[in-house]
């Protein structure tokens, strides 16, 4: 452990070296390299984790890093983990197959477009467009199936590079898109290649950092069942170029997860009973004192007792997830301990989330404003933060309210999304007569 740790820290030397001078990279390649021989991809993962803790680089500054380690790793960590078709894992490298295939398609029409236009290459290249907009999906599943859990196992920054290179190639599918949208063919000729050679490079990049850096350290971390439920994640978020076959292979976790408060309040509820008469007996023997006992939130009929009523666990899920808005709850401790289910939440929220950082639920670029307003309801210098932004056809309302208790105590932070387009059209009065 001694040495394995020691050549972390040699190696953690060796990049802060070569950061700090860029005329040392020729020199230092070959004692970063075989330093970086007799390293796991999860040791790599913990070196860039430290060093961004420890030094205080950028998400920007490590992604230039890791590119450097990249370069030096190919020829030792060029084998792909071997999985079963089922596995996130595998069905990810399948996607990055297929949308590394359309990347290149779309470079080479884009290169023929400008050299010889015609009406079909145009509409082909309109086709693929709509096409890679669906990487979206693909993303989605990385950052709320696969990041919360290798998180959860400590490595924090390598996720985060992974998200921060997704924006910039949201940024870039984004700007193509409107140019083909506005049939801009003078763009599509000054910028078109740049842009879709650029994007070409920077997943092939990505890619071979997933592959061989991300995916391995998830596989040494993550135990299977967590893969069974990232694969559940997988199926509700929806897949953009390659299909995997439907597995069985959760049936007995879907059982598990069906006695759940989650799934069968009605199973709990009778768990929850039998508790309080096992707890009332055990009081009339004396194993117990009623001090011990009274701060349960649970009546006798096992409902949940709040200062102005009450609720059986069934009623208030069913109650939270009927609500008109969406609502996130963060606890004190930046963790996300709840978030509503309604049929048509505007942002995306896996269960996996659960227990995850905050922080870590945003894009990089986002992140020193969600600490600065954490920081704020903290100290007690305001009690909300108000935003709001347009969706498609949605303009959506999104606030964040510090939780406090009667003391005044900082308990989490409230987080409600709402459509207020149909609001906003809303004139004159209806009143309640109007339904007779």
């Amino acid at each position: 452990m001694a040495e394995i740790f020691n050549k972390r820290e040699y190696l953690k030397n060796l990049i802060r070296r070569a950061d700090k001078n860029p005329e040392e990279l020729e020199r230092l390649k070959e004692e970063i390299k075989s330093v970086i021989k007799e390293l796991k991809p999860v040791e790599i993962a913990i070196v860039e984790n430290e060093l961004a803790r420890e030094d205080g680089i950028s998400v920007e500054r490590i992604r230039e890093i890791c590119d450097v380690h990249l370069e030096l790793m190919e020829e030792f960590l060029n084998e792909e983990p071997t999985v079963e078709p089922w596995h996130p894992i595998y069905i990810s490298m399948k996607e990055h197959e297929k949308i590394l295939e359309m990347l290149k398609q779309l470079k080479e029409l884009v290169h023929t477009a400008t050299k010889s236009p015609s009406f079909e290459t145009f509409i082909a290249i309109g086709k693929l467009t709509e096409e890679l907009k669906k990487i979206e999906l693909h993303f989605q599943k990385q950052e709320y199936g696969i990041f919360p859990y290798v998180e959860k196992y400590g490595v924090e920054q390598p996720p985060k590079v992974m998200w921060s290179e997704h924006d910039t190639m949201r940024t870039m599918i984004k700007e193509f898109a409107k140019i083909i949208e506005n049939r801009d063919v003078e763009r599509l000729k000054t910028e078109g290649v740049n842009i879709t050679t650029q994007l070409l490079e920077m997943f092939m990049m990505h890619m071979h950092k997933e592959n061989h850096i991300l995916f391995p350290t998830a596989l040494s971390l993550i135990s299977e069942d967590e893969f069974k439920q990232i694969r559940k994640t997988f199926d509700e978020i929806g897949y953009c170029c390659y299909f995997p076959e439907p597995t069985d292979l959760e049936k007995t976790q879907e059982k598990v997860s069906k006695d759940t408060p989650s799934e069968n309040p009605a199973q709990i509820e009778k768990l929850l009973k039998a508790y309080n008469e096992l707890k009332s007996l055990l009081e009339e023997m004396g194993v117990l004192s009623q001090e011990s006992t009274t701060a349960s939130p649970l009546n006798s009929q096992g409902r949940i007792n709040l200062p102005s009523g009450s609720f059986s666990i069934e009623e208030l899920t069913y109650l939270l997830n009927t609500l008109p808005i969406d609502i996130t709850f963060v606890d004190k401790n930046d963790e996300v301990r709840y978030f509503s289910e309604g049929k048509e939440r505007i942002f995306l929220r896996t269960r996996d989330v659960i227990g995850r950082k905050v922080q870590n639920c945003h894009p990089p670029k986002s992140v020193h404003i969600v600490e600065k307003i954490l920081r704020d309801f903290k100290s007690g210098k305001r009690d909300n933060a108000d935003f709001w932004i347009k969706l498609g056809e949605k303009y959506v309302l999104i606030r964040y309210f510090a939780v406090r208790n009667e003391k005044g105590e900082y308990l989490g932070t409230l987080e409600v999304t709402q459509d207020i387009a149909p609001i906003q059209k809303i004139t004159g009065e209806k009143r309640i007569y109007d339904e007779e």
